[in-house]
């Protein structure tokens, strides 16, 4: 990986509307290679992201702990393919590179697991392995993928954030990851700008000629 630096975090955030989008999110400073970092550092992180995403219950997750602690090399190759599966959903959704790699993840999903019928309808069953949360996310990104509003794909306006989302306010002009924190930061930094600008141009007005 070519992460600046590593950081597990306790919970994860959830601001972009979309689980695929979520995972994309879990590196900070995504367009900033001296600041970027890195938060699944270990496959015990991607089990506490899918189940906080919802994507994995607390039993399952528990026993995939264990299967973890007991095959690190596998644990860290499994970590290593959702790392590479979340990096090709990303170039796929906003560089526009091959889906090629989502959609091989999402065809091998489909043939490990199994519909199943339960009380709202129809559902993925898979077997609990290594595996899963991976297989779950390459659903979760083709769904993304072939949603016919994917004009409202956006990324934060902050030059270093690179947080995605899908915007769905009103008037589709969301800009920041989150208003209260880039929104905000942003906002500061171009009133000072402004200030700024407006004091040298008013130095500059005043200035006497010999």
């Amino acid at each position: 990986m070519d992460a600046a630096a590593y950081a597990s975090r306790e919970t994860y955030p959830q601001v972009a509307g979309s689980t695929a989008l979520d995972l994309v999110n879990t590196v900070s400073w995504r367009l900033s290679p001296e600041r970027r970092i890195e938060h699944f550092v270990e496959y015990a992180d991607v089990l506490r992201w899918a189940v906080q995403l919802g994507l994995l219950d607390e039993k399952s997750s528990a026993e995939l702990l264990r299967i973890a602690e007991t095959d690190a090399a596998a644990a860290a190759d499994e970590l290593s393919r959702v790392l590479t599966l979340r990096e090709a959903f990303y170039d796929a959704a906003y560089d526009g590179a091959s889906s090629e790699p989502v959609a091989r993840e999402h065809a091998a999903a489909a043939a490990a697991g199994r519909l199943e019928r339960d009380r709202d309808g129809w559902t993925w069953a898979f077997p609990v392995d290594l595996a899963l949360p991976r297989r779950r996310i390459a659903l979760a990104a083709v769904d993304l993928l072939l949603r016919d509003d994917l004009d409202r794909l956006g990324q934060c306006s902050d030059a270093e954030c690179g947080w995605v989302f899908l915007d769905t306010s009103p008037r589709h002009n969301r800009r920041w990851c989150v208003a209260s924190d880039c929104g905000n930061r942003n906002r500061v930094r171009e009133h000072y700008a402004r200030v700024r600008d407006a004091a040298s141009g008013a130095s500059a007005d005043t200035s006497v000629t010999p």
